[in-house]
């Protein structure tokens, strides 16, 4: 038998590395939650809500893509944000000729 004493073998494996964060990331992930939550609260609750809502999400995704986020997200926060306002200029506009209609047909 041999007796002698071995050293540990040294284990080289895969060593995690840190994560490397695109610059932006966030403010594209805010804008396309902007874009969505405008969109939802504009045409459920308040229009006035939901464009300003888009605007900063058109915002934010502007400034994501300038510091240079690579991804679909800041492209769908902008699409998302954008349509978000389109919509609710459109259905304000649409309510106030309502109401303007109704008024000039009662006379006033």
């Amino acid at each position: 038998m041999n007796n002698q004493y071995q050293a540990p073998q040294p284990q080289y494996g895969y060593q995690p590395q840190p994560q490397m964060t695109q610059p932006g990331k966030g403010l594209a992930i805010g804008s396309m939650v902007l874009g969505i939550v405008g969109l939802v609260i504009g045409l459920l609750f308040s229009m006035l809500v939901g464009i300003i809502c888009g605007i900063v999400g058109i915002i934010l995704a502007a400034v994501a893509k300038k510091k240079g986020f690579k991804g679909g997200m800041a492209t769908a926060g902008l699409v998302l944000s954008i349509i978000t306002v389109a919509v609710c200029l459109i259905v304000w506009i649409a309510a106030v000729a309502c109401v303007a209609s109704l008024y000039s047909g009662l006379g006033y």
